[in-house]
């Protein structure tokens, strides 16, 4: 007996990761408070005073204004933010200050409400530290002094685990009796809504609880909780489409499943693609931001060369974890379906060219703790106990890289901080954006308050300046068959010559100019056998197309051709992505039609941490094209700044 007893006792001192587990769970309660102080001391370390670079956290915080005054409701974006911060924005105006701490309340909250859902549940051990790591982690407290939705989509998230913990992981759960617990189901239903308003991925949840209730057989729960929320969601679509019949729709599934979300009209993604965009989305996603996170790779802003191999490899251990809780524990269980389903839902719908970390930073706090837990639990096998000490090691990984992570972000934006706070609120920009925002400020104060303006980032330009600015973000082009159509309707007096534009526009001819084609990509498109990239298409009177114009031309040594319908037909059976046909027309009546008057041009970097030299040239673009027809209609008024300059040029109307 006293052998045994013996080598029981050196079993125990042997196994770290048991005595690590009884430190945990004597002192976790303490061990809540300082990771919470922590994670908001920080969080008030890593604050920042201004506005994002791509100007959605502005939009929210005008969609809150419009609600608040005019019972607008929100579009495009998740409806349920701009509600939720429009009483503070009616009541304190733009205090961004204010909004921001808003989400360090809403983060601090979401962090409370995931240690709720666990405790007593699953191992101190794994809990804990998914915890710190997250209060500690500086991508996540990013979010913490930003006006985006992530916060309160945390926040919501964090709700609905801890009520779906008081409902399902304890010694009485929910019965399946509708008649006992019909409001638990309708509350759970209701925050699967706040979900889906507040990112409309969040409707993914009620998948989630399908599958994890089908696994379970429960049934009934099943068919109750799927009712609950049908219930749910249509009496708001009705609600909605009573009062607010006239709402913005929200982005479509067509917009989401499109080729080009910005052209519809280039098809909609095919199985193949959609694997394909599974694939990318993985590498950027996994490989990138969710090792980032963990600190396994660099803190920079940059995005991280996606690693294929680092992809896969996250997806063995999640398969993994699946299996070692799959009978061990029911919440980690939930969990790993939860980041499952969200993440696999998240790689299909989105493009690539969205990809930014905030997208998968909503789930990484369930997906550390699915991770974690999924290594707890193979560690307690007993064929592989002898290495369990991997599992402290691992929990030591995480905290270097983690705080490595933290200090450098934190020593990066305390000098930017004080500065902020002394008053100095646009250190930190670089000097496109300052000077993008001194421009602002510089129309706001000196241009007629009545004065329509054009802005590349007008909701930025109005959280500077509090004044309507009117947003101009991408050129209109034309299809290739419109542009036929029109040219089928218009053959009967004008012909239509297409001239290469490689030497210029000829301005004789500006104003007969229909259209400009340009090659984009590796777009093949010819005149006479010979290479074009951008051309010039001008509808002229059929009687003014004679011998002596053509000798004109050929004088000039132009390269055209007055065959039109065969010219353009290479553009219809090309990839739509290769090439873009302008009317300066519909750009010219634009203008006119919204009153413009002055319109910002500043230079934003392309590539934002460096001055390459090339910069987001929308607005010039819109201006050169009409300028190609109607010369003279922009005079320069202001500059600002001597590098990346920002100008401010005013709309003459020209006289057709």
């Amino acid at each position: 007996m006293k052998t045994q007893i013996n080598k029981a006792v050196k079993q125990e001192k042997q196994s770290l990761i048991d005595n690590a587990s009884v430190l945990f769970e004597r002192h976790k309660k303490k061990m809540l408070y300082i990771i919470i102080i922590t994670g908001t001391f920080i969080s008030l370390l890593l604050f920042d005073t201004k506005v994002s670079l791509s100007g959605d956290d502005c939009d929210y915080i005008i969609a809150a204004g419009n609600f608040w005054k005019h019972f607008t409701y929100p579009g495009h974006h998740g409806a349920l933010y701009p509600i939720v911060l429009s009483p503070f924005v009616g009541l304190f105006g733009l205090n961004l200050f204010l909004l921001k701490f808003l989400s360090t309340v809403f983060i601090v909250a979401s962090l409370w409400f995931f240690y709720k859902s666990f405790e007593n549940k699953i191992p101190a051990i794994v809990l804990i530290p998914a915890l710190f790591f997250v209060c500690i982690n500086p991508h996540v407290l990013f979010f913490a002094s930003y006006t985006y939705s992530e916060p309160l989509f945390m926040l919501f998230q964090a709700i609905f685990f801890f009520l779906f913990s008081r409902y399902f992981w304890t010694d009485n759960p929910i019965t399946g009796s509708i008649k006992q617990d019909w409001k638990k189901y309708l509350f759970m239903a209701l925050v699967i809504l706040c979900l889906g308003l507040t990112r409309t991925i969040g409707f993914s949840a009620i998948g989630v609880i399908v599958l994890y209730l089908a696994i379970q057989r429960k049934w009934k729960n099943l068919l109750y909780m799927a009712g609950a929320f049908a219930i749910v969601y249509v009496t708001f679509g009705l609600m909605k489409s009573i009062i607010w019949s006239d709402a913005a729709p929200v982005q479509s599934f067509q917009t989401l499943l499109a080729k080009n979300p910005y052209n519809t009209e280039q098809g909609m993604e095919d199985i193949p693609g959609l694997i394909k965009r599974f694939t990318d989305n993985s590498h950027i996603y996994l490989s990138g931001f969710l090792y980032k996170y963990l600190g396994f790779r660099s803190s920079s802003d940059l995005p991280a060369k996606p690693v294929p191999v680092l992809s896969w490899l996250a997806y063995i251990l999640f398969f993994i974890c699946i299996v070692s809780v799959f009978r061990k524990n029911k919440p980690l269980l939930f969990t790993g379906l939860y980041a499952g389903i969200m993440l696999f839902a998240t790689f299909i719908l989105l493009h690539k060219i969205w990809g930014q970390d905030r997208m998968i930073m909503v789930y990484y706090p369930y997906i550390l703790l699915f991770l974690l837990g999924g290594f707890y639990w193979i560690f307690e096998r007993k064929k592989i106990r002898k290495i369990s000490f991997l599992f402290p090691v691992l929990l030591i990984g995480l905290l270097i890289g983690n705080l490595i992570h933290a200090k450098e972000r934190i020593a990066l934006n305390i000098p930017v901080l004080q500065q902020n706070i002394a008053g100095n609120d646009l250190y930190g920009l670089t000097p496109d954006w300052e000077n993008f925002v001194k421009m602002s400020r510089w129309a706001d104060r000196n241009l007629p308050k009545n004065a329509v303006i054009v802005s590349r980032k007008p909701s930025i330009s109005y959280v500077y300046t509090g004044r309507e600015f009117l947003g101009i973000f991408n050129v209109p082009f034309e299809t290739a068959d419109n542009v036929l159509q029109a040219y089928n309707n218009d053959k009967a007096n004008l012909d239509y010559v297409t001239m290469d534009l490689s030497r210029g526009a000829l301005t004789d001819l500006a104003p007969y100019m229909k259209y400009v084609i340009f090659t984009q990509n590796e777009g093949k498109f010819f005149i006479n056998n010979r290479e074009v990239r951008s051309a010039g298409v001008y509808a002229i009177n059929r009687q003014m197309v004679n011998q002596d114009f053509t000798n004109w031309l050929d004088l000039d040594s132009t390269n055209y051709t007055v065959d039109f319908e065969n010219y353009i037909k290479q553009y219809q059976n090309a990839d739509g992505r290769s090439f873009n046909i302008i009317s300066p027309d519909v750009l010219y009546n634009f203008l006119i039609s919204s009153k413009v008057n002055y319109m910002l041009l500043p230079r934003i970097r392309l590539y934002t941490p460096q001055n390459t030299g090339q910069y987001v040239n929308t607005i010039h673009q819109y201006i050169s094209f009409i300028n190609l027809k109607y010369p003279g209609s922009f005079k320069l008024v202001h500059t600002i700044g001597k590098d990346e300059v920002c100008e401010l040029v005013e709309f003459l109307p020209q006289q057709k």
